[in-house]
């Protein structure tokens, strides 16, 4: 994910605000089209880097983002810091971030950056303290891709407020999209 965030959140009832399970969301399920979109295109743990840099011979190796607090992360984030240095020239030429000299920090099992993942803390509540676990990233998933979804009108609306906050669905077809929304879409 290398889009920033744009826009106000709203609020929107979902599983993260209501005490709802998160075990019963059919787009978190691991066989959903949307797990399985977000594996071939963004990520496949919770702890992934860009590049998979926490895996590779980086100065990243190592590095779990699913044990680190959302105050840990917006300093790890920062596109002035180790991180963010490191991934900017490395970024493809075809990404968002590249083409307006910036970088990207994406972060965990869904790719949120750095000014993402401060926006949507926020307008959840969530404090620095919160930490960044599989239950975090899930919530806040669910939370960008309805926000997404919820201000389109249309599909094609949809599926390009979703290609804006996920960099990988600008390589997913329209009918997996769609269904990926409805999954969504379907969530408590």
């Amino acid at each position: 994910m290398t889009g920033n965030l744009t826009g106000k959140i709203s609020d929107m009832p979902s599983s993260w605000n209501t005490g709802t399970s998160l075990k019963d969301e059919a787009s978190l399920q691991p066989a959903s089209v949307t797990q399985e979109t977000m594996e071939s295109v963004e990520a496949q743990g919770y702890d992934t880097l860009f590049g998979n840099y926490e895996i590779g011979n980086t100065p990243f190796r190592g590095t779990k983002v699913s044990t680190m607090t959302l105050g840990q992360l917006y300093d790890f984030s920062q596109p002035s810091g180790q991180y963010g240095q490191y991934v900017k020239p490395r970024l493809p030429e075809s990404t968002e971030a590249f083409k307006t000299g910036q970088t990207s920090t994406p972060m965990g099992k869904y790719q949120i950056v750095g000014t993402t993942l401060r926006n949507v803390a926020s307008q959840m509540g969530l404090t620095d303290d919160t930490v960044f676990d599989k239950e975090t990233q899930d919530k806040m998933f669910l939370f960008l891709a309805k926000d997404a979804i919820t201000r389109g009108k249309t599909s094609t609306q949809q599926r390009q407020n979703l290609r804006k906050v996920w960099e990988g669905f600008k390589h997913v077809d329209n009918a997996t999209l769609d269904k990926l929304i409805a999954e969504v879409g379907n969530a408590k």
